[in-house]
This record gives structure tokens, C-alpha cells and sequence, in this order.
């Protein structure tokens, strides 16, 4: 027997009319109608309200009906992967506004810092200054000067970036080391301090002054030149290295 027949043997019992049944379960007349027809079904809440109003169990009411039951089942399998779906979304939610507020965190740290050992917000007179140059910073001490910039949490995506940490460049009269906060090290080679060197290179480093890694495009001769440069010139590079390092440090407090 159907759900929709056990339904209606249940309220003819009672002596109910449709209306009576669809006050009693607060739904509407024809709904009623339709269930009694096999047009469509009661939702679950509403099959669990009708087993308590007829006084009969959930198996007696679902047993023989295989539709009914296959129906159930895809109703409880797509509720599942609803409540997996809800869950996801949530976790990934809570760690996009998580992740957003760490942003801003680090941003007033690192403002804080910055301000805190001396280094100058380069802001420009113009009316049209962009946000960019309002992060930019400046710190010079005696013949070093030293510049970074923040990507703020409104420059963000949510999600991290390797622009996000913080980098310094330093420069020493022809001198050009770039430090990034995860300690990758780039140093800028160029003819103006050495007439050995033909073309500028950017090369990088390790906390030695030693290249890191040779770059394909290379010939044998280019590569020779950098490595006796990056020796001849190690103690400056070493110093700077150094010295851009320890800003990283005061700016992250790390």
C-alpha cells in the first residue's frame, strides 16, 4: 500500500475531512489532496508529524512503500552532502575573515614597528597620491638607505600572497641588495661598480654573498664574471646582507 492510500485509510478511520487533516498538520488542503493521489510526498518532519497524529509507526507507514523509501533515502543522502557542503563553506569563511584579521594585525605591527625605529612614510604633496606610495617606506642611516613596502589587508585577496611578506631593499652608493621576509636574497650587479661587468645582472644569493642558483640564459663567460664579481665585492654584499636582515627582523619582531 502506498503512503498516499495509508494516509487516506487513516483519516477516513478518524472520520476526517482533508481540510481537518491539513489544519491538523498545518499544511494545505490540497497538499493533502495531492499525498492521497500520489501526486508527491510529505517531506520527512511531515511524515514523522502524521506517524504521531494516526498513532502508527514510521515502518508501518513507510514499509511498503518502495518508492516512498527510495525517495527517503535520496532525501537523507542529498541532506547529508547539504550539511558537508555547509561545513566547507563555513571552514573556508571562517578562514578567509580569519586570515583577513591576521592581515591586519601584522599591518598595525608592522606600522607600529617601522614608525617605532625611524623609518619614513613617503607621502607625496600631490592631491593624487595613490595608496601605493602612502605604504611605501624610507629609513637612511649614514651612507645606507634602506626601503620597503606593505601590501595592506584591503590590497589583499584573502588568501596569502607572497607579496604579503615584507621585503627590503638596500642600496650603498652602486650597491643593490633585496631581502624578502622568507630570506631570499637578490643582489643587483651592475657595470657602474665594475667595468669588468658588460650588462646589469640580477642574481641571487646566499647570507654568504655566494650565488645561489645560475640562471640558463648564462653564457660560461657571464657566469665567470658574476662569480668574481660576487667575490671580489663579498664583504659589501655580506654587510648589507646583514644589515637588511636585522631590519626585517625589527620591522616583523621576529
Amino acid at each position: 500500500m502506498k503512503i498516499g492510500d495509508k494516509i487516506k485509510e487513516e483519516r477516513l478511520r478518524k472520520e476526517w475531512t482533508q481540510e481537518q487533516l491539513a489544519q491538523l498538520l498545518n499544511v494545505s488542503r490540497s497538499t493533502v489532496s495531492s499525498w492521497e493521489v500520489a501526486r508527491n510526498y510529505p517531506d520527512l518532519e511531515t511524515i514523522v508529524a502524521i506517524s504521531d497524529l494516526f498513532g502508527i509507526s514510521l515502518d508501518r507507514l513507510l514499509r511498503e512503500d518502495k518508492q516512498m523509501a527510495k525517495d527517503t533515502t535520496k532525501k537523507l543522502k542529498r541532506g547529508q552532502l547539504y550539511k558537508y557542503a555547509l561545513i566547507a563553506l563555513s571552514i573556508i569563511v571562517l578562514l578567509y575573515f580569519g586570515y583577513n584579521a591576521k592581515l591586519r594585525l601584522d599591518e598595525h605591527t608592522y606600522r607600529s614597528n617601522l614608525e617605532e625605529y625611524g623609518w619614513e612614510n613617503i607621502q607625496s604633496s600631490s592631491p593624487a597620491q595613490s595608496k601605493d606610495e602612502s605604504n611605501a617606506y624610507e629609513l637612511a642611516e649614514n651612507d645606507i638607505t634602506y626601503k620597503s613596502h606593505l601590501l595592506t589587508a584591503e590590497d589583499s585577496i584573502g588568501f596569502p600572497l607572497p607579496e604579503q611578506n615584507i621585503s627590503v631593499i638596500t642600496t650603498k652608493d652602486d650597491f643593490v641588495v633585496d631581502v624578502s621576509y622568507e630570506n631570499e636574497i637578490g643582489v643587483s650587479i651592475s657595470p657602474e661598480n665594475d667595468p669588468t661587468v658588460s650588462k646589469q645582472f640580477y642574481v641571487n644569493v646566499d647570507r654568504n654573498g655566494n650565488l645561489a642558483e645560475s640562471e640558463s640564459s648564462w653564457s660560461e663567460d657571464e657566469r665567470q664574471v658574476i662569480l668574481n664579481y660576487l667575490s671580489t665585492y663579498q664583504d659589501t654584499h655580506q654587510e648589507l646582507i646583514n644589515k637588511t636582515l636585522e631590519k626585517i627582523s625589527e620591522i616583523t619582531g621576529k
